[in-house]
């Protein structure tokens, strides 16, 4: 059995002062891209940086909170799991005990134990969050949930294609769904910002449309979109509550 090193703790206490909005907001997303995460403690914020398994999609998420204590990794083996036994609990503000190997709760009506992974047995995505705060982004542009929302509404009408282009046209932004290297294939287009900063996008740009589904997967006020078309990558940033999950995405082969 592969171990890594374990961590020393002493009893510690976390407060959840919105559970719904941790879990929803935070934690639900994550498990999207990923099974298994590291969250990170510090004074005044969790987050958390990881990739799917194939690298296509990087997410680096945060929520704020108020620690007291020195700044710990917890190793979550299994998010789903946490995410079925937190939403057990009725009360929406919660405090959580962090022990070297397990969180554990406790109320007069429920109480449980989540086991960690000792230290140094998850990795971590091939960028780091330096890398990404680094990342330069030749055009920029605001949308609305809901723009993004009717995309995939369409996506009934144009089964079976998994590719959606990004480009811009008389000043706007445009998504098409389709797939450019297939023939005889529907297709469909909608404007989704009406206005963008930088450089125009004459080459359209292709992400997976599956990938897109789970970016977008919450609610929320908007979404702050970057594309840098020399690197081929796109960056999503968006902002609920207390949480903010920026996500940085691979193109495709058009």
């Amino acid at each position: 059995m592969v171990r890594g090193n374990r961590l020393q703790l002493n009893l510690m206490h976390l407060t959840i002062t919105n559970k719904s909005e941790f879990v929803s907001e935070f934690l639900s997303p994550l498990s999207k891209i990923n099974d298994s995460c590291i969250l990170k403690i510090t004074k005044d914020r969790i987050f958390s940086l990881l990739s799917a398994t194939d690298n296509t999609v990087v997410v680096y998420g945060k929520h704020d909170t108020d620690w007291e204590y020195e700044d710990i990794p917890l190793n979550v083996p299994d998010l789903m799991r946490l995410i079925r036994i937190l939403q057990c609990i009725e009360d929406d503000v919660i405090e959580l005990g962090i022990e070297s190997n397990h969180l554990k709760y406790s109320s007069k009506d429920i109480r449980f134990k989540y086991h960690l992974l000792d230290t140094g047995i998850l990795s971590l995505p091939p960028i780091s969050v330096e890398k990404i705060k680094e990342l330069k982004f030749n055009t920029g542009f605001s949308a609305t949930y809901n723009s993004f929302v009717n995309l995939i509404k369409g996506s009934a009408f144009a089964i079976n294609l998994n590719k959606v282009y990004f480009f811009t046209k008389d000043g706007c932004v445009h998504c098409e769904l389709t797939d450019k290297q297939s023939h005889n294939v529907d297709s469909m287009s909608l404007k989704v910002c009406d206005t963008y900063t930088g450089d125009d996008i004459k080459d359209p740009l292709p992400v997976g449309f599956e990938t897109l589904r789970t970016v977008i997967g919450n609610r929320c006020d908007g979404i702050s979109v970057k594309i840098n078309t020399e690197l081929n990558v796109m960056s999503f940033q968006i902002n609920n509550n207390n949480t903010q999950m920026t996500y940085i995405v691979s193109g495709l082969v058009k």
